[in-house]
């Protein structure tokens, strides 16, 4: 009996999940600094990316425009994507502005292996510079 009193404790310390976790409703804001601008991914001369649209889903829901050719998935279930990713071409992610959500999708991308980069200034600035 006493035996299961210790083997408790052991299982909830060695069956945590594994990796990075992250929360994109907190307040933690990475620095991820790889990233291309609305010009640069436009240009003629500009890599095929899979280009991967990480707005909370309240945010997508005010405005559903997206970059065209781009995908949406859900950043709260980017455990999951690698089902959707092709691990030899290079990910493009936004959110709203290009601030703590993109960003923390590509630290997380990053992590697992990926060529990813966040789309500097997020939809907010591929609108702008479409506008021009």
């Amino acid at each position: 009996m006493k035996l299961i009193y210790l083997l408790a404790p052991l299982c909830l310390v060695g069956c945590q999940p594994t990796g990075t976790a992250y929360d994109f409703r907190d307040e933690a804001r990475p620095d991820y600094t790889r990233v291309v601008t609305p010009d640069q991914m436009a240009a003629d001369e500009a890599p095929e990316y899979q280009v991967i649209d990480v707005r909370l889903q309240e945010d997508f829901e005010t405005s559903p425009d997206m970059i065209p050719g781009a995908t949406r998935l859900d950043p709260e279930e980017i455990a999951n994507w690698s089902e959707t990713l092709d691990a030899e071409t290079p990910v493009v992610v936004y959110c709203v502005k290009g601030g703590w959500v993109s960003q923390k999708a590509a630290t997380y991308l990053a992590d697992q292996g990926y060529d990813v980069l966040s789309l500097e200034g997020g939809i907010q600035a591929w609108e702008a510079s479409a506008g021009e």
